[in-house]
């Protein structure tokens, strides 16, 4: 890591008339390819319920390069329209979106901030400066079924490295009218593919509030979704409801099993009767969660804890993606200073926890492990300038520190434990 030394809302759902087109074209369900899937897709299922368990929590940064695919001056949006669309993103993936009252009280129990953060990269593949933002000039048009020789066409023409950076392509049109898609993770499954195309796409006048854009920015946030292991919360036209909860709609049992895609935002809908099976966060009979951000309406506003969960599950079962928001990939892509003292602790473990992380002023920090001293902490900006530094620890018995970053501003923050033995450190979102 970074070590610095140097029922009740109705009258705010309106109806909308069902899109002609799907608004996101990627495919309902990832199905295994041959033995192999099946063994991947079980491995993925066995991390999940692991990850249930023992979910941390920690906050995930993600660097992010977005590829602005234009043909000449159209198509071509500006950098704070990109800039835009991610803090859309960011803040419906950590609950920080302003519309969090509105989601129904029913559901407020079980929504999520996931911690996940996209941050644009500050250095490529190469350790260059970069600004995370890349202009590539084509008439090429992707298309989003895998048959079609137009699939994935832009993708290939710029893309950077998937074990360092997350993809984001913004595009003037999707062959078909989809506003965007995704391709889920893994190879081994349908709409997945090469790492090298893993990421969304998605049309620029549907990324953030600003600039060219005509919609709430909220299908770069599905799409997203998709790329860590999320369906829609509905089944396809022609299925039925089916039976137990984790094997219906999404397959996420606190989001309630549904059939339509309530593109109407019709708060009463209720269009399976299935709720309760199986594993089921509910006692009765549920209606749709149409907030929900892998549903299709302008009502969402909400991840749940089982998405999440099953999210950081698929994060897990895949290395390429554990090691996107790695110390060491940090550091690689600029979004952390580089390393100056061995991390290795020789030998010795050194463990602790800041919480909450995102939050938005105070923290604490718990403090784990044996066989060193602990002599003190740091807490550094984005760049790296130490700003602040709490003494040691006299009582080992109460070793927990806090600290406050209410004056600062938001952002990322890294905390270092200094030991006898070595250092250790995590990052904090600071919202």
């Amino acid at each position: 890591m970074l070590y610095c030394s140097g029922l009740v809302l109705a009258l705010f759902f309106f109806s909308h008339s069902k899109a002609q087109v799907d608004p996101c074209a990627t495919t309902e369900k990832m199905v295994p390819i041959g033995t192999a899937g099946e063994e991947d897709m079980l491995r993925v299922y066995e991390n999940i319920d692991a990850t249930y368990m023992n979910k941390s929590g920690d906050a995930l940064i993600f660097p992010t390069v977005v590829h602005i695919i234009h043909y000449g001056t159209i198509g071509d949006i500006s950098d704070s329209q990109v800039v835009d669309g991610l803090r859309i993103v960011n803040e419906d993936f950590n609950r920080m979106n302003t519309d969090t009252s509105v989601t129904r009280e029913y559901f407020k129990p079980f929504a999520s901030a996931v911690g996940f953060k996209f941050v644009l990269a500050k250095l490529d593949s190469n350790g260059n400066p970069t600004s995370g933002i890349v202009r590539f000039d084509t008439s090429a048009t992707p298309h989003p079924e895998p048959t079609d020789s137009d699939f994935n066409n832009v993708k290939f023409m710029s893309h950077w490295p998937a074990h360092m950076y997350y993809n984001i392509w913004l595009v003037i049109s999707i062959q078909g009218g989809a506003s965007g898609y995704a391709q889920y993770p893994g190879t081994n499954f349908t709409y997945g593919g090469p790492w090298e195309t893993w990421g969304i796409v998605v049309k620029s006048n549907q990324w953030g509030t600003i600039g060219t854009s005509s919609a709430d920015g909220r299908t770069g946030t599905h799409e997203v979704g998709h790329t860590f292991g999320l369906y829609h919360t509905f089944l396809s036209g022609t299925a039925t409801c089916g039976s137990v909860c984790d094997t219906t709609g999404d397959e996420v049992c606190d989001t309630p099993p549904a059939r339509y895609d309530n593109s109407y935002c019709y708060v009463t809908d209720n269009t399976c009767d299935n709720d309760t099976s199986g594993a089921s966060s509910y006692l009765i009979d549920s209606i749709d969660q149409i907030e929900n951000y892998m549903s299709y309406n302008s009502c969402q506003n909400m991840f749940t804890e089982g998405q999440s969960t099953r999210m950081r599950g698929f994060i897990t079962s895949f290395p390429i993606l554990q090691g996107l928001s790695s110390d060491s990939n940090l550091i690689a892509t600029g979004l952390l200073p580089p390393l100056s003292v061995n991390e290795k602790a020789k030998g010795k473990k050194i463990r602790f926890s800041v919480y909450p992380n995102p939050g938005s002023g105070y923290f604490n920090v718990d403090i784990f492990g044996l066989g060193y001293e602990i002599l003190y902490l740091t807490v550094c900006n984005s760049l790296g300038q130490e700003i602040m530094r709490l003494n040691k620890i006299t009582n080992r018995s109460s070793s927990n520190y806090s600290f406050n970053l209410r004056s600062y501003p938001s952002g990322l923050y890294s905390v270092t434990l200094h030991t006898s033995t070595g250092v250790s450190s995590t990052t904090l979102i600071k919202e």
